[in-house]
């Protein structure tokens, strides 16, 4: 293939050949120098490559031959080597444990410890009496800096389109050009999220053969997502005391004008009872074209508990859910090449829709919000460094790029690809446990929404003078955390919540309309805390539950790029 983004070169070599290692190691170079592999690169991906097929040999099984496949995906490059042969342990040995390393194991040894060096680069599995390694030559960063330039970009041209140009062409660039782009990115997502979301659970399960494991870890996992979600509603609740944005009963004065248009549903079921009922779907296909990822949920348990259990098909049906999520994922990384274009599109339309009236009105509440989010992330901090005990300083400097992509998207789904990379590779969190972990989290644990239903409703009560008792607190904390554990999966979802909220503390709902036009401003915040307090929880879990590499985790050059 000759596509700039996808080329791939294929090549077998029999162990049996007398210049087996020099014909492999030549094909590897001449292969990456197409790709235009620094000599660097190169080099480190030799080095790899060379102990990873002397070790294929010496652990093949008879008859097999070596696959060499050489490839570039998406701005990334790749050395895939596959061999029919028993399964080893490549990274076996550390520099500590050479002292009781045999003389018949010293080879094994070595190259166990030069495939340590580069353990943030090199992926080894063995499935079905195959082994596998993956060599990571490079990992592109270019989207990243893209999306950066692409949310400057698209704030400059809101402001533009806001200001300066006349109403017409404005209309015209948001109906023609920005609305379309950003609604058919976001259909796009919705495409493969529910296949992701169910995939992802259905392996990980599966690789469980113990059902009261994976019932400890849920357990704990859960556990934490609902003790961040309390922090997070309480927090809310001491700052909204403390700081008091807004006069009260200003929305009474006149500022209700702007919410007369305003009529939000809230006739919507939040009791426990309900959430409980809706998780079982009526039928098999409604979870996957609602994408009700609690629905989800619990059909990736049900079947992947019953996948353990089925005996002789167990193997054949895990190869192929394991193939059809490695294809969703690579469609999602397809997909994601445009994010640049959608937080662009997202960007200037938020800026060119914002009245300005409305949002001098609610600055406050604004400010307030924000404040409050990054005290939620400080909180973050604090528990990685008491309940972890790891440095909270590289956790955030290795998930700024989730943030980034939670903030811009506006999307706890849409990011989870990013983010379950991010642990994988950059945090050193086992995919066994981040592919439970982020699609659980980014269906329940929704802290930055909480704080974001609370803030706003304490504000609007205050702005129509309603009196809040301790009783109408509670209701509102009790209903908020059984939103953020299944929100209703129906338009303007937020704005029902709102006002299902409001309604507990005995607000009029139409006061929506007073916080509408930050609200997107607010959903952006809410989500990169929402991704933050997912990455969190799984991380501290990973460390008590002995699924964690902290030599990943205190390598700064963990899954980045490694400069040309």
């Amino acid at each position: 293939m000759n596509l700039k983004l996808f080329r791939l070169y294929q090549k077998t070599v029999s162990p049996d050949d007398e210049n087996y290692l020099e014909d492999s190691m030549t094909f590897i170079n001449d292969s990456l120098v197409k790709l235009g592999m620094s000599g660097r690169q190169i080099v480190k991906a030799e080095i790899m490559a060379e102990e990873t097929i002397e070790g294929f040999r010496d652990h093949s099984a008879e008859g097999a031959r070596l696959i060499i496949v050489v490839r570039r995906s998406l701005g990334s490059a790749y050395v895939v080597l596959r061999m029919k042969g028993e399964a080893y342990e490549p990274c076996l040995y550390d520099e500590d444990s050479l002292d009781s390393v045999k003389d018949d194991q010293s080879v094994e040894a070595i190259r166990s410890i030069l495939l340590d060096v580069y353990r943030d680069s090199y992926k080894y599995t063995n499935k079905s009496g195959t082994n596998k390694a993956i060599i990571t030559v490079e990992r592109s960063e270019q989207a990243i800096r893209a999306t950066i330039l692409a949310l400057i970009l698209g704030l400059l041209v809101g402001i533009i389109g806001n200001t300066l140009l006349p109403a017409p062409l404005t209309n015209a660039l948001c109906n023609v050009i920005l609305d379309p782009i950003k609604t058919m990115f976001m259909n796009a997502l919705q495409i493969i999220i529910a296949p992701v979301v169910f995939l992802s659970l259905l392996t990980c399960i599966s690789q469980y053969s113990n059902i009261a494991e994976l019932g400890k870890l849920g357990a704990k996992v859960m556990g934490l997502y609902l003790l961040t979600t309390t922090i997070a509603i309480i927090l809310a609740m001491v700052v909204s005391s403390v700081l008091q944005p807004g006069e009260p009963g200003f929305a009474l004065a006149g500022a209700s004008v702007n919410a007369a248009s305003v009529s939000v549903d809230t006739n919507v079921d939040t009791s426990l009872l309900h959430t409980i009922i809706n998780i079982i779907p009526s039928n098999l296909l409604a979870p996957f074209l609602e994408s009700n990822t609690l629905q989800l949920i619990f059909l990736a348990v049900v079947c992947g508990i019953a996948l353990g259990a089925i005996g002789e098909y167990s193997g054949m049906l895990k190869e192929i859910f394991e193939a059809l999520y490695s294809m969703f994922m690579t469609i999602t990384t397809m997909i994601a090449r445009f994010i640049p274009l959608a937080v662009f599109c997202s960007v200037a339309l938020l800026a060119i829709r914002l009245d300005k009236s409305s949002l001098i009105s609610v600055l406050g509440i604004l400010l307030v919000f924000i404040f409050t989010i990054f005290l939620m992330i400080g909180i973050y901090g604090l528990l990685i460094m008491l309940m972890g005990k790891l440095n909270p300083v590289i956790f955030f400097k290795k998930i700024w790029e989730g943030m980034l992509t939670s903030f811009s998207l506006c999307s706890s789904s849409a990011a989870m690809p990013t983010n379950m990379r991010i642990c994988n590779e950059k945090l050193g969190i086992s995919p066994k446990l981040t592919s439970f972990s982020i699609p659980l989290g980014a269906t329940v644990n929704m802290d930055g929404a909480c704080i974001n239903l609370m803030i706003c409703g304490l504000f609007l009560a205050r702005a129509y003078n309603v009196p809040i008792s301790r009783t109408d607190l509670v209701s509102a904390a009790i209903t908020i955390i059984l939103l953020s554990l299944g929100a209703p999966g129906v338009p303007g979802a937020g704005l029902v919540c709102l006002g299902v909220v409001l309604e507990a503390l005995h607000v009029p709902v139409e006061a929506i309309g007073l916080i509408i036009a930050v609200n997107p401003i607010m959903d952006m915040f809410s989500t990169m805390s929402n991704t933050t307090g997912d990455m969190t929880v799984s991380l501290i879990t990973a460390r008590s539950e002995g699924l964690f590499d902290r030599e990943v985790y205190l390598n700064e050059n963990a899954g980045a790029v490694e400069k040309k």
